[in-house]
């Protein structure tokens, strides 16, 4: 009963495989679809086709008292089996062309669709090692697997007819032979299926191991961790780690592979026994006189095709079945569905904000981890004020700046937009509210221009905002003195690119943060490489260069935190005071003693 059910469920899995399988190749359109049919089906046909000529062939020199008489009659048969082949070699020829091409479409689309589905994951997807270890599922299983599925089922297709067509006409000859062949084929059959799904079950444990090797890998061959690599001399561990792990995951493909040679190598004796018995069976009957010449030779050459064939199948269905399993690592990450999605119903983000963004008793816990990151957090950002928060490394700081930008959603509490729960809003358009300068901001290998402006491509762009970004942050000194000033690409990934310091980046991607027309700028230590002469540049008079967006900065230095409207203190994930700064200075408290150790330093 269990094996019944358990059947039925595999049944429905492959037969939802195939189905989706089939909805991929779709996307490269009908008409190519029929062309990858139709020219299969030719070459498939002529192959056939040039088999019974040559039986027919066989016969009939067999059966002529006088050669030299039939030579014209040979003399066509031979024309027209040559073109009866160089017709199937130009129907298998173009038959290439029209798979490659299907191929080449539905991998980029399968790509587009992984790229998407990554994009769209839930940041928490990031926190999990399952995760990884799906993606790297997915891209070992290969983008091109929708197209190889199509090219090896019609191998299955061509390879079985082919097999068949030969079978018959042995039938005709000598029926007994045909259990033998059916034997050896089976057989051949079993083992290639065995050993792929042990492959295929042995590279899913070996998933982690493949990360942790392309992990140092990377390590190795990346910009950004070249000085401390060479610094520290860590080429020879990296190595080792990298070396160590191949190794591992080498060993472990060898014992699968010297089973599976064993095994090959006893089904090939086997068979070599079975098609040995065969034709003895054969001279037995043709010297009994139970059989022609004819018959004998005609069964010896389908024998021979018989086998090459069936081996043909055998790999294409092996191959087959090889895709099956590698395409449930695809279609199994591109099924990951995103818990942050705007709802049937979401609202409109309102056109004007009147109150704000209130964070009402938040708490959040990473997945996996033992310990909340925010414990009952509670804090305004008001539209044209200037609200600072402040604490130590592994308070939450980063962790609320993105449940309030709608990253993660909090498991207990509520952030509200003018009085209503964000999670009501279209996620995305929540989203464009806020221009955000995270701490580990990216350094995208683009130009100047374009790294400004990537923050805002949903509208043309813009010169003079653009420019007014750079200035207010200070990149416009930067960019305008580059070779090709705005049009510099930032990197020397690329040819004819340059490389900024950290200071310098850190211009560009606060211009980045302001030059989108957004509702609220949360900036996360916006001047940590900055000189101290550009970051009082850039908040001197800042609430008017707000322009009536809210603000929530996130920074260690006396000279940006005294200048807020309001300030709170996060220690440990929880807001432990809030105030002006008057406020909280006169109060004695935690920010009064950082301000007070922070102020002695510079009195030395």
């Amino acid at each position: 009963m269990f094996k019944l059910i358990a059947l039925k469920r595999r049944f429905r899995e492959t037969f939802g495989l195939w189905r989706k399988v089939f909805w991929l190749l779709s996307y490269s359109g009908k008409w190519l679809g029929f062309a990858v049919l139709g020219l299969t089906l030719a070459e498939i046909a002529f192959s056939i086709g040039s088999l019974l000529m040559i039986k027919s062939l066989a016969e009939t020199m067999i059966a002529a008292e006088d050669l030299r008489a039939q030579s014209d009659t040979f003399l066509w048969y031979i024309l027209l089996l040559l073109l009866v082949f160089l017709a199937g070699r130009i129907a298998a020829a173009l038959g290439n062309y029209v798979r490659s091409k299907q191929g080449y479409v539905v991998t980029d689309y399968v790509n587009r669709a992984i790229q998407e589905r990554a994009v769209k994951a839930d940041l928490s997807f990031y926190d999990s090692a399952e995760y990884y270890d799906s993606l790297q599922g997915a891209r070992q299983a290969g983008a091109g697997r929708p197209a190889q599925v199509v090219a090896n089922t019609l191998n299955v297709l061509r390879s079985m007819l082919m097999l068949g067509s030969i079978m018959i006409v042995i039938a005709t000859v000598e029926w007994l032979v045909l259990p033998i062949c059916f034997a050896a084929v089976v057989l051949i059959l079993v083992v290639q299926i065995y050993f792929t799904r042990e492959r295929f079950q042995l590279q899913r444990q070996l998933v982690p191991k493949e990360r942790r090797a392309l992990y140092a890998d990377f390590l190795m061959t990346s910009e950004p961790y070249a000085k401390e690599i060479r610094l520290w001399d860590l080429g020879s561990y990296l190595r080792k780690v990298y070396i160590q792990q191949r190794k591992l995951i080498r060993e472990d493909y060898n014992v699968i592979e010297w089973r599976k040679a064993l095994s090959e190598s006893c089904v090939a004796l086997i068979s070599a026994l079975l098609l040995s018995t065969v034709i003895a069976y054969l001279l037995y009957r043709f010297s009994a006189g139970a059989a022609t010449l004819s018959d004998l030779v005609i069964v010896v050459l389908l024998l021979l095709r018989a086998e090459l064939s069936g081996r043909n199948f055998v790999a294409a269905l092996s191959r087959l079945y090889d895709d099956q399993l590698y395409l449930s690592q695809i279609f199994g990450f591109l099924d990951l569905k995103a818990r942050i999605e705007s709802s049937a119903g979401a609202l409109p983000v309102p056109t004007h904000i009147w109150n704000g963004i209130q964070m009402k008793d938040v708490c959040f816990t990473y997945p996996g981890a033992d310990e909340p990151t925010l414990h009952d957090v509670s804090l305004d950002i008001k539209p044209g004020r200037f609200t600072a928060l402040v604490g130590g490394n592994g308070s939450g700081k980063t962790t609320l700046i993105k449940l309030l930008c709608r990253l993660y959603d909090p498991e207990k509490g509520q952030i509200l937009l003018d009085g209503a729960d964000v999670r009501g809003f279209a996620t995305k358009s929540y989203r464009r509210l806020f221009s955000v300068i995270f701490q580990d901001f990216v350094q995208f290998a683009f130009s100047g221009a374009v790294n400004v402006q990537l923050a805002d491509l949903g509208h043309k762009p813009d010169f003079d905002r653009m420019r007014k970004a750079t200035k207010l942050s200070g990149a416009d000194e930067v960019l305008e003195e580059l070779p090709q000033g705005y049009d510099t690409l930032l990197s020397r990934m690329f040819d004819g690119g340059v490389e900024l310091s950290g200071g310098q980046w850190q211009k560009v991607a606060l211009a980045r943060a302001v030059f989108p027309e957004s509702r609220f700028l949360i900036l996360d230590e916006p001047t940590s490489a900055i000189d101290p002469n550009a970051e009082a540049a850039l908040f001197e008079g800042f609430r008017s260069k707000l322009g009536g967006r809210g603000a929530l900065v996130i920074s260690h230095r006396l000279s940006t935190i005294r200048m807020a409207d309001y300030t709170y203190v996060l220690d440990k994930g929880r807001i432990v005071e809030e105030g002006t700064h008057d406020e909280l200075i006169a109060r004695g408290g935690r920010y009064a003693q950082m301000f007070e150790r922070q102020g002695r330093g510079y009195r030395r």
